[in-house]
């Protein structure tokens, strides 16, 4: 992601998940964080480096915090294939229960970027060592139980990451 060049994003809606929305594009419409050490340790670049919604999992934002921004907070439905409801998204890594909000909220058509599902660290500022097993075991898993769920709303979702080991949505060149 980091050679991405965001601009070909500047006309759709676009949900950011983690790094990619401070350090990438911080001008995405939606800034979705789901692991609560990553908004622990970037909390206060959220606040500086985002403008725009800030949606995190459930019990993320504590209230003691007194955030001077707003979150919204979600409930997370870990086991669910796909959630019918704004209030509760379903899926086991950010990215997934980022496609289904982005599903939820009306998109037509759905371009993957940087879902490359590849054992490794999820971000360069992640700062505990990756189980890449949860790749396989976990993250593609969740996200092909999504794809029937998407195709039957008539929801287009392609992958324009290269390389990705998920392979339940065609890989495309298109940037958007």
């Amino acid at each position: 992601m980091a050679d991405f060049d965001c601009s070909v994003l500047r006309l759709d809606p676009v949900i950011a998940v983690n790094n990619a929305g401070l350090d990438i594009f911080p001008d995405a419409d939606i800034l979705f964080v789901m692991d609560s050490r990553w908004f622990n340790w970037n909390r206060d670049r959220v606040g500086e480096n985002h403008s725009g919604i800030r949606v995190t999992r459930q019990f993320q934002a504590p209230t003691n915090w007194q955030l001077p921004w707003p979150v919204t907070e979600v409930e997370h439905d870990k086991f669910g294939e796909f959630s019918e409801s704004l209030d509760r998204l379903a899926g086991t890594c950010g990215g997934a229960m980022a496609l289904n909000l982005a599903a939820l909220t009306g998109a037509e058509t759905i371009i993957l970027h940087g879902f490359d599902m590849r054992p490794g660290n999820y971000h360069t500022d992640h700062k505990t060592p990756s189980q890449g097993h949860l790749y396989q075991d976990s993250f593609i898993p969740s996200l092909e139980g999504m794809a029937p769920h998407l195709a039957r709303m008539g929801v287009k979702v392609g992958n324009a990451t290269p390389g990705s080991a998920l392979k339940c949505f065609p890989s495309t060149e298109q940037a958007a």
